[in-house]
């Protein structure tokens, strides 16, 4: 109990400390996927227009899932890319924000199941995989990718997978995380393929800082104060940019029965000082990829009050880039639309 209770006592210190300027903004977007409109029963060229529309977004990150684009071993199809990239272009046309885009690229993409593999490629499990991303039809599909998109004037850069080293479990798929073999590959084909744009990596972290600089600076202490976190510093070393998702309410979150969204939100905020100081020191960039902008769940206590307070923790972090997650479910709740709206105001003011 003694080490707990140090780690306790340690992460309310943190908690209460006060904040001085606020740093340079950060670009400020969201995160969508055409399949959230498709399950919802609804169009996903229109439901981005909206979005884009309402939010005025510096960047919109969307997937290439290997899933669509190569529905067969010998076929592609990126009409699930083209019309999304289109909204953007319309966008620009008359706007006087010029929103850019994030493309996610791989076998691991967001939005559950996490792994959205083609059913021709074979078992949802390592090794079967990492045997499957190191066939001709992968890295056709990885390659042509990178080759129709990286001279488009609307991409600001790659995310390469989806928490790659994290090993995030569900009903549908086994141990997914990519090899780090596979992961360099990746990385570098980015890199060579397109010179101008940068690769991002993502991962979470702990629940707080102190597990943070733990995982970094005394890992063999870690398991007993709280367990293990993801991989940020793994990624942050193989990437141009470390992003972290960022959760402060759902099942999965740690002391969330006696804890508050507001403390969990400002230790969260804590964690973004520290990887950031990380990554800039390396000369890297450092994101939120995935801020939470919707409830987990009917459990919780995470509303639109609670991403606004949100949005003011992380805006005193020096972060370049924040993009808000569960955006989509904004478009049927005014309250919460306006409420996204002043969270992106407030990150970038």
């Amino acid at each position: 109990m003694k080490p707990l209770f140090v780690w306790v006592f340690a992460a309310l210190l943190l908690g209460s400390e006060s904040w001085g300027g606020a740093p340079q903004a950060p670009l400020v977007g969201f995160s969508f996927s055409p399949l959230s409109s498709i399950e919802s029963g609804r169009d996903p060229v229109q439901d981005l227009d909206e979005l884009v529309a309402q939010t005025q977004p510096d960047l919109v990150r969307l997937p290439i899932y290997w899933e669509l684009v190569e529905p067969t071993p010998n076929e592609l199809d990126f009409s699930s890319v083209d019309p999304l990239l289109a909204v953007i272009a319309d966008h620009n046309a008359s706007s006087p924000v010029q929103t850019k885009v994030v493309l996610t690229i791989g076998a691991r993409n967001f939005l559950y199941p996490e792994l959205h593999q083609p059913a021709w490629a074979g078992a949802r499990s390592q090794p079967d995989i990492d045997l499957a991303q190191s066939g001709d039809a992968y890295r056709t599909y990885f390659d042509a990718s990178i080759l129709r998109y990286g001279s488009s004037p609307l991409l600001y850069a790659w995310q390469v997978e989806n928490e790659p080293l994290d090993n995030v479990l569900n009903d549908l798929t086994g141990a997914d995380q990519i090899s780090i073999q596979q992961l360099a590959w990746e990385v570098g084909e980015v890199h060579r393929l397109d010179h101008k744009h940068k690769a991002v990596l993502s991962s979470y972290d702990g629940v707080n800082p102190v597990l943070d600089m733990m995982q970094v600076f005394t890992p063999p202490l870690l398991w007993p104060v709280g367990g293990g976190t993801g991989h940020p510093d793994q990624a942050l070393a193989m990437a141009d940019a470390l992003g972290l998702d960022l959760y402060v309410d759902g099942p999965s979150v740690p002391y969330r029965s006696v804890t508050s969204v507001g403390i969990r939100s400002a230790w969260k905020a804590q964690a973004l000082a520290f990887w950031a100081d990380r990554a800039h020191a390396q000369g890297k960039d450092f994101w939120v990829a995935e801020m939470q902008a919707q409830p987990w769940d009917d459990a919780g206590d995470f509303g639109p009050e609670e991403m606004i307070k949100e949005a003011v923790d992380y805006r005193q972090a020096p972060v370049d880039v924040v993009l808000m997650w569960g955006v989509e479910t904004w478009l049927w709740d005014p309250q919460w639309m306006a409420a996204g709206v002043r969270a992106i105001d407030i990150l970038r003011s």
